[in-house]
């Protein structure tokens, strides 16, 4: 009976332990997602660069794997979306672009503390699903929309993200900047290349 007691104290403390390492926390902010298409045509190549803006929001667990050294897991939501007219002869037309996706980071960060502010770095990767990639073209009240994804889309769905940022904490509030690049091709298609980056800036809050 004395082992058992002994038994589950131990089990119990050490939970206590881990509990005690964990902390959570949830963000929102300002994204500025950007891609770099390119296209070969026998020697030559042609590189197209665009970029749009929109939002992310997302929660975060952080395990203190020691004094201001911690790893970070979470689930992210990520949007953005732009809007280009023109008209021609006397024509508007108006494309809309929709870009939604799910983001899973995990980074290792560092904490430096001064006082009742702190100071820290993150960096590691980030595993991403696209949802939502299509334009709408709306010519003279007339519209078509061209899905990204699907067995007809020229996009694929999964990336790998390479991240870092800085950040800092004031009590139980933080605001910080990271940028994403991805690693991986995008594009289905054999003569072409697609890459995204991404810039964030965020509010969150630590519980």
């Amino acid at each position: 009976m004395k082992k058992i007691l002994l038994s589950l104290a131990v089990l119990m403390s050490a939970a206590f332990t881990m509990n005690a390492q964990l902390s959570y926390s949830v963000n929102v902010g300002y994204a500025n997602r950007a891609t770099a298409s390119k296209v070969i045509y026998g020697d030559n190549e042609n590189i197209t660069k665009d970029a749009m803006g929109g939002f992310n929001l997302g929660v975060m667990a952080s395990y203190e794997l020691m004094p201001n050294v911690a790893v970070n897991a979470g689930l992210q939501f990520d949007f953005a979306a732009k809007t280009e007219k023109d008209e021609i002869f006397g024509i508007e037309t108006k494309v809309r672009t929709l870009a939604k996706d799910i983001e899973i980071p995990v980074r290792a960060s560092y904490m430096l503390n001064l006082g009742e502010a702190s100071v820290f770095a993150y960096a590691g990767p980030a595993f991403e699903f696209g949802l939502v990639n299509k334009a709408e073209t709306t010519i003279d009240e007339t519209s078509t929309t061209l899905n990204a994804y699907g067995e007809d889309g020229a996009m694929s769905r999964f990336n790998i993200l390479a991240g870092a940022g800085v950040g800092v904490l004031y009590h139980d509030l933080f605001l910080n900047v990271g940028y994403d690049f991805g690693l991986l091709d995008l594009n289905k298609n054999d003569n072409s290349a697609l890459h995204t980056s991404e810039l964030k800036v965020g509010l969150g809050i630590k519980f």
